[in-house]
């Protein structure tokens, strides 16, 4: 080969090279090592063709072809650089505008007030990992939407927590795709970063108040401290988190409920309260006080009949029967471990569809109706119907058959949470029949955590401290059109439109050929 061949195939090695390095750009996303040896090479190949056939170079600079490129050249570059002056004033000045007919993409004006009214700044810390990139970006496009509208006072930022669990343990992330929110030296955790539930941690955050939550203590309850399987330490972290502040109560050593107690929580007892405490425990709800109580199933409890004065009020009072069996789900692999076949409609479950929950060794409820027209209950949480009720734990004990007694058991689907809610005093109770599910060891087990702690955030009103105005759902439907007009748009795109264009060119270069 002459120099003039080995030239062209080093020009055709150069264009080769950026092409490939071009598409590792494209595919990687990332200028990394072998892309950087790549355009190496392509400026090696072109210095080699330059010095194998510099008569070509300077033919191709000083001719007809030369003076037309260079204008063109010209031109581009005066392109780029409108579209790049344009591009640093788009980037310093963003402007957003939501074309959507319900403003899906736009925030409610409530939120627009509140950050309106923001005196400090507020960040927004989104703890997701390389498996949840898909919702990081649903949460971006939010983000950017409460900074854009902020006035400079919210900034946000991406963590992994896997790169950086010093973050996550800082802010008590306990979950993947979780949103820190903070303001100063106070911040919130949320599992569902939506536009009500970051509006309302803002709106926490900027009008602090003392949020308690008191834990009954005395009657072998579960311990907040303990780190084993079976302690609720997990919980108290979660709800600290939230920035609740966690304290146990002894009715019977305080002699009283403590005024600023959003909720109380008795979280598993082994021995009936007193007489005295229960009543104490009535008054507080009478006051419109609120009152979360996970009851372990008889079977559970060596024989023990707990919650005697108390469960009485709770099924003549507000409707919540506990009933005295051992929930059975043949649904389970494990039978003794009930799971949420089916949730209600209410605030508590109503994020949790996808989400399933289970309950080792859990009694069911039953709901009664009583002469109260201003309390609501709502069942919370289902089984299936293969599951019942059993009411001989001797014969379990005893390695009996799993059967169902006709007459004897409670008959699927079991209720195992309610909710209650007073309209005039405002007070609420929820009743789950199981402690074990918000133990440490089944606390982040599929939506156990989450159960239980909406649950806390419903029963002290810190559910919803914001109404925000519901966009409205407009149902659309795509209707295929017609097989004629399916022919129609065939025949115009790939048919008639081609030929004109051929036409034109026919008789444009006719023309010519007939002039020339």
């Amino acid at each position: 080969m002459n120099r003039s061949q080995l030239a062209s195939i080093a020009y055709a090695a150069t264009a080769g090279l950026l092409l490939a390095s071009l598409a590792w750009y494209v595919l990687n996303r990332d200028a990394d090592r072998y892309f950087q040896i790549g355009l190496a090479l392509a400026l090696l190949g072109l210095a080699a063709a330059v010095l194998l056939d510099p008569p070509r170079v300077r033919r191709a600079l000083s001719g007809r072809q030369a003076r037309y490129g260079s204008n063109a050249a010209l031109l581009t570059l005066a392109v780029v650089g409108i579209l790049g002056v344009a591009n640093y004033l788009a980037y310093n000045n963003p402007q957003s505008l939501d074309l959507t007919e319900t403003k899906d993409f736009s925030l409610t004006p409530e939120t627009l007030l509140i950050l309106d009214q923001l005196q400090q700044p507020v960040q927004l810390i989104g703890f997701y990992t390389a498996d949840s990139v898909d919702a990081r970006d649903l949460s971006r496009a939010l983000f950017e939407a409460y900074q854009r509208n902020s006035r400079g006072k919210i900034s946000y930022e991406f963590v992994d927590p896997r790169a950086n669990p010093i973050a996550a343990d800082r802010y008590g992330v306990q979950r993947d795709a979780s949103v820190v929110v903070a303001a100063g030296s106070a911040s919130e955790v949320l599992s569902y970063p939506s536009e009500e539930e970051l509006t309302g941690a803002i709106l926490r955050l900027s009008n602090p108040e003392d949020r308690k939550v008191y834990f009954i203590v005395g009657h072998g309850e579960r311990d907040l401290e303990a780190v084993d399987d079976s302690g609720y330490s997990e919980l108290r972290q979660a709800l600290e988190a939230k920035n609740y502040q966690v304290e146990s109560l002894s009715p019977l050593s305080a002699g009283a409920i403590p005024q600023d107690a959003l909720a109380l929580v008795i979280a598993g007892p082994t021995v009936d309260l007193a007489p005295v405490e229960a009543k104490l425990i009535q008054e507080y709800l009478g006051q419109g006080g609120a009152l979360v109580l996970l009851a372990e199933p008889t079977a559970a409890l060596a024989g023990a009949q707990p919650l005697n004065p108390l469960g009485e009020y709770l099924e003549q009072e507000w409707g919540i029967a506990l009933q005295d069996d051992l929930v059975l789900d043949l649904n389970s692999s494990l039978p003794l471990t009930a799971i949420a076949a089916e949730y209600g409609e209410h605030p508590i479950t109503t994020r949790m569809r996808n989400v399933r929950s289970y309950f080792p060794s859990a009694r069911s409820l039953r709901l009664v109706a009583i002469d109260n027209p201003v309390r609501t209950l709502t069942a919370l949480v289902r089984t299936a119907a293969n599951s019942w009720g059993e009411v001989d734990y001797a014969g379990l004990s005893e390695g009996g058959n799993l059967d169902f007694a006709e007459g004897e058991d409670v008959a699927g689907p079991l209720l195992l949470a309610a909710a209650a809610e007073d309209a005039e005093t405002g007070a609420r109770v929820v009743v789950v029949g199981d402690s074990d599910f918000a133990a440490n060891v089944d606390f982040l087990g599929l939506g156990n955590g989450d159960l239980l702690v909406n649950s806390i955030d419903w029963a002290a009103r810190q559910d919803k401290l914001i109404s925000l105005t519901p966009k409205p759902a407009i149902s659309r439907f795509v209707l295929p059109p017609s097989t004629r007009a399916i022919g129609g748009v065939f025949l115009i795109t790939v048919v008639l439109i081609p030929a004109a264009v051929l036409a034109t060119g026919t008789y444009v270069w006719w023309i010519r050929r007939k002039r020339g």
